[in-house]
């Protein structure tokens, strides 16, 4: 009886025991890069705890990424799964053996991924969605389940006006590699399975777009330029924003007409640039320096000489222009020139003004002379100052 009673109490403290010990978790890769807000909440519960760099992922960690964040984890077959803004992922399944393909599987409820085949191809890697299943041979594929998904589906002409389910919309798209891809590098394809029907995409740039819990797959077709802008635009909401690139909701609530990519309006827009008339003239927004074409030069005054108040020494002149500034000599047969102040040029093609023309018979007189030697002025040619 004691025996008995002996045994019982001990299994049931190996039983608590057994229950209180926490269960070793499955380490299946690394974060790689964290932008912004980005948490895990662990499969046992409690309070989502935010992600640092070069943080482990077990099997079965919730991961929650906020507005403006991302997320890329490095799985151990050296799959890349990365995640974008206002997603929830969870990594349920990991079979991994070095020398054959592994087998990666993922929950994706909301916001955009993107998945890239590690080691082997990983021929068994499927994601899954709140309509859809995907399943993964060799190759890369973006997706984004939500709101986002039936955006920028309406802006395709393959899918048309069709009824989604904004919560749970999912779009598809295989990127890469393609049949032409070198260096031993498998085309690979994704199969989309809703609504009881399964389509393949094995062509980049192929997309498929599932609307709702229970309709087919509707592709796969040609994404469009806008449409796979918007989708970087979520999975890469830091680039987006250098580039000033709108994503699918910025882009609904400012677009116009035909659904499309919609560059965003500086507060304060740049003044346009200015036209220089065709005949020349300044523009108010050039440098100082700068003329149009066709304008003319800004020459020096042209004055007469005034005779200077104290007789010059011809060893000691006054108010002499420089070397460099200095009327060359004139030759024996040129006309006379009018004197010019010191220091400054003469203009040489340059008629001064008349207020009336003058007499045949008036001559030019010659400003009078001081005492003591002082040098012939040279006058301009074709200068006539006035009477």
């Amino acid at each position: 009886m004691r025996i008995g009673l002996a045994l019982a109490t001990s299994a049931a403290a190996i039983a608590i025991v057994a229950a209180a010990a926490p269960v070793a978790e499955q380490i299946v890769g690394a974060a790689t890069a964290v932008k912004n807000d980005v948490r895990i909440r662990k499969p046992a519960g409690g309070v989502a705890r935010p992600v640092a760099l070069r943080q482990r992922i077990a099997l079965g960690d919730g991961v929650q990424t906020g507005a403006k964040s991302q997320l890329q984890i490095v799985l151990l077959d050296r799959s890349v799964f990365t995640v974008g803004a206002n997603a929830r992922v969870t990594i349920d399944r990991f079979v991994y053996d070095p020398g054959r393909p592994s087998s990666v599987g993922a929950t994706v409820t909301r916001g955009a991924f993107r998945f890239m085949s590690g080691r082997g191809g990983s021929n068994g890697s499927s994601i899954r969605t709140p309509v859809a299943s995907i399943g993964v041979r060799g190759t890369i594929l973006e997706g984004v389940v939500g709101p986002d998904a039936a955006l920028i589906a309406a802006g395709e002409r393959a899918v048309g006006r069709i009824a989604s389910d904004p919560e749970t919309a999912s779009l598809i798209v295989r990127r890469g590699p393609g049949r032409a891809t070198q260096g031993g590098a498998r085309p690979g394809a994704i199969d989309v399975s809703a609504g009881g029907r399964t389509v393949t995409a094995d062509r980049p740039l192929q997309a498929i777009y599932v609307p709702r819990a229970g309709a087919a797959p509707i592709g796969p077709f040609p994404i469009s330029n806008a449409g796979l802008m918007q989708l970087q635009a979520i999975l890469h909401p830091s680039v987006a924003a250098r580039l000033g690139i709108l994503g699918p909701e910025d882009n609904a609530a400012t677009a116009t007409g035909e659904p499309g990519l919609t560059w965003p309006v500086p507060s304060q827009p740049a003044r346009p640039p200015r036209l220089r008339p065709p005949g020349g003239g300044f523009d108010d927004d050039a440098p100082p320096a700068y003329r149009g074409p066709g304008n003319i030069p800004d020459l020096p005054s042209v004055e007469p000489r005034r005779p200077p108040s104290q007789p010059q020494s011809p060893n000691q002149p006054q108010n002499q222009a420089p070397s460099s500034l200095r009327a060359a000599p004139a030759p024996s047969d040129a006309p006379a020139r009018a004197p010019t102040s010191a220091g400054k040029p003469v203009a040489t093609d340059m008629q001064q003004p008349q207020s009336a023309p003058p007499a045949p018979n008036d001559s030019v007189k010659a400003p009078p002379q001081q005492p003591g030697p002082t040098p012939t002025p040279t006058p301009a040619k074709g200068y006539k100052p006035p009477k």
